[in-house]
């Protein structure tokens, strides 16, 4: 497993405000920062310049590219008639450079199809063995695949959803309102929606995959 921390910014709306601080402050700590096209907008909002620009380069502004190209950053261009999504070039590029942890900062937007592909991306097994966390609008996630057992970031009183991806997952998971013991959450299903933190939520995942998202006031600022 690699040891370099990755930031991917995604195109789209831009983040959440709340995510900031604490984003800011991994990438000073020497993260190496990714962007996914225009999301290139979205991290320097944040006060952050990427080191890397991958994509097509069809949404992100001609000022914003000569930004990126006045900064020295490494763009990595890819054709727009391709199979993946500039996020999955991303994700793929920090996988590449040894990242053992990758958190991904999208703001969401009106293009589900993007949304839906990019949850799906983050459990691909090329990814395994690499921890993945992030925000998705003003809910943190984290991915965690069979074997895993983790703390989830999240504060009594928040809203949890545990959503098998890639298939179904079972899992055990405790400190909820409605706790799981070995329960198969099935992919079609919604069983895993909007349970509700008592305290600190413990999942471990027995088979496949799942990405557990967070929501509440809490979320809004650094809650590992």
């Amino acid at each position: 497993m690699g040891t370099q921390h990755a930031i991917i910014y995604t195109g789209g709306d831009s983040p959440h405000a709340g995510t900031r601080p604490h984003i800011t402050a991994d990438a000073a700590a020497g993260a190496l920062v990714i962007a996914a096209d225009s999301g290139w907008e979205h991290a320097v909002s944040h006060g952050t310049v990427p080191s890397v620009l991958v994509g097509d380069l069809d949404s992100i502004s001609g000022d914003h590219l000569r930004d990126a190209r006045a900064h020295g950053a490494e763009i990595v261009e890819h054709p727009r008639d391709k199979d993946e999504t500039d996020a999955e070039i991303a994700l793929t590029l920090a996988a590449r450079r040894g990242a053992g942890r990758i958190t991904v900062v999208s703001g969401g937007g009106d293009r589900p199809d993007h949304v839906f592909a990019l949850l799906h991306s983050l459990a691909s097994p090329s990814l395994s063995g690499i921890s993945i966390d992030g925000w998705l609008g003003r809910a943190r996630f984290t991915v965690l695949r069979a074997g895993d057992a983790a703390d989830l970031p999240a504060a009594a009183g928040n809203t949890v959803s545990l959503l098998p991806v890639a298939g179904d997952a079972t899992v055990t998971a405790t400190g909820l309102a409605w706790p799981l013991e070995r329960s198969v959450l099935v992919a079609t299903s919604s069983r895993g929606v909007s349970n509700v933190a008592t305290g600190t939520p413990h999942v471990t995942v027995h088979g496949g995959s799942l990405i557990a998202f967070i929501t509440g006031d809490e979320t809004e600022g650094d809650t590992r």
